[in-house]
Parts: C-alpha cells; structure tokens; sequence
C-alpha cells in the first residue's frame, strides 16, 4: 500500500490536499490506521486520483467531480464538452469587459468630458416617430436601436440623414426612450411604433464625440457641472441626441453626437 505521503508525490500534491479529499468524501484512503490515523492507499487509486486531478486542471470544481467520478466516458465527455462551452462564454464576456475598458481608457485620454460651454438654441416644434423603450422593458436602448434601423424605411416622408435618440419624461415620474426619425405632422404611425410631438423650446446644444457607451458620463457632467457653471437651469422636457452624416458608429472614437437640453 502507499502512504499519503508517496500518493501525493505522484501528483506534485499537499498532504493536506489529500486529507481535504477525504474530509469532503471526494477520495477516501482504502485503510486508516485504528492508532496511528495514517492514511494509505491501493496502487489502483494512482489513477483514480489522477482523473481527479485531470478534471481539476480543466477547472471542474469539486462537486462536479464528485458526481462525474461514477460516471462513464461518455457522460463525462459530455460534460466537458459543457464545461467547454461555459469556458468560452466567460472567454466572451471576459473579451467584452476588456473592450469597454480600453474604450473607458480611452475616453479618459480624449477628455470626453473636458468642461463645455453650451450653444444655446431655439428650435420650432417637430415631430418624431419611432421604436419606444421603457426601463421596465426586455432588453436595452442598444438592442431597440438594431430593431428600429431595420424598420425605420416604413415611416413614410421621413427627413434622410439624420435620426433622434429622444428621452420623454412621463406624467407618472417615469420616463421612455425613442430611437426616431422626425416625419411629417400627418405622417402615420407605423404598427408598433410610437409618434411623439416635440413642442418649440430653447435648448443648451453640448457635443459627444465618441462610443455611445460614453454618452452618461456626458449626461452626468452635462447636469452635474456645466450647465450650472453655464448659469443655466434645465426644466422637465423632452431631451434627445442628435445624430447626422458625422455620426460614423456607435463606437467609433469619432462619432459625434449632439446633445440638447431644454433650458429656462
């Protein structure tokens, strides 16, 4: 029989790691010693412990190998074929984080948020038509967005060129969003979609350049400090962002978006 101490050589184990398998039922020792407590195995455990080892390495977690110990080839080549694809899910996600990361980075060195002083402009009433997103809604402004570029050739006369993310405030304290393009007065409302008229207003114009993943900093800066530094105080009305032929894509570092804020 080997001792624990010769198992565990022939992994590059701890002794501890043994005792910690035996603590959890995960590898039991064929016999302990009734005086001494010591530990020692068959030669037929070396390569028991070796699958745990094996499964442990591809970063199996305990439990899971605890149940996949039984089991045939067949059962436990599935599931590594689904630990494979958790893997690469986390590979994706992890891939994502980075990506918002640099783009933060980067930002950061491109003073996004580099005070501004605001154009102030008054604009004629107008109105919009597109896809709507509420908080309480599936998915997110991004998603609506792919939706609504798919479908925007339905809103009849539509002005070319240009398109409205446009932010509604609602009587309940609520509010909603609208990925849009402004049409006619008269213009009809494609089915699921929604018309919203912009009333005349004097607004405080500031510029995104950048990702739209950047655009609340922006927000937060816009009301946070430059309209205040500006003197100016905004009121509870329809803001929206503005995008023509300078808006590349949503996360191009040179895409520019307007912003326009109602103002006293």
């Amino acid at each position: 029989m080997l001792t624990i101490g010769q198992l565990a050589r022939c992994y590059g184990l701890s002794t501890k790691t043994l005792r910690h398998y035996d603590g959890i039922g995960l590898f039991r020792p064929a016999l302990t010693g009734r005086d001494n407590g010591y530990r020692y195995y068959l030669p037929a455990q070396v390569e028991e412990l070796g699958r745990i080892v094996m499964l442990r390495e591809l970063g199996l977690p305990l439990d899971e190998i605890a149940r996949l110990l039984p089991a045939d080839d067949a059962a436990l080549r599935r599931a590594l074929r689904e630990h494979a694809a958790r893997l690469r899910g986390e590979i994706e996600t992890r891939r994502e984080r980075i990506a918002r990361i640099e783009r933060h980075l980067d930002q950061t060195e491109r003073s996004q948020t580099a005070m501004q002083t605001p154009d102030i402009v008054t604009l004629p009433a107008f109105r919009v038509i597109g896809l709507a997103w509420s908080p309480q809604d599936e998915g997110d402004i991004p998603s609506m967005w792919q939706r609504f570029l798919v479908r925007e050739h339905e809103i009849a006369d539509a002005r070319p060129g240009s398109s409205y993310g446009l932010c509604q405030p609602l009587p309940d304290g609520g509010w909603r969003y609208l990925a849009a393009l402004q049409a006619e007065a008269d213009a009809p409302v494609p089915d699921g979609m929604a018309a919203v008229d912009v009333p005349a207003q004097r607004y405080a114009r500031f510029r995104h350049v950048g990702p739209v993943d950047g655009l609340p900093a922006t927000f937060r800066a816009i009301h946070g400090s430059w309209l205040p530094a500006a003197g100016l105080e905004p009121v509870d009305g329809i803001e929206f962002e503005y995008m023509d032929e300078r808006f590349i894509a949503p996360d191009h570092p040179d895409s520019l978006t307007e912003l326009y804020i109602p103002i006293r």
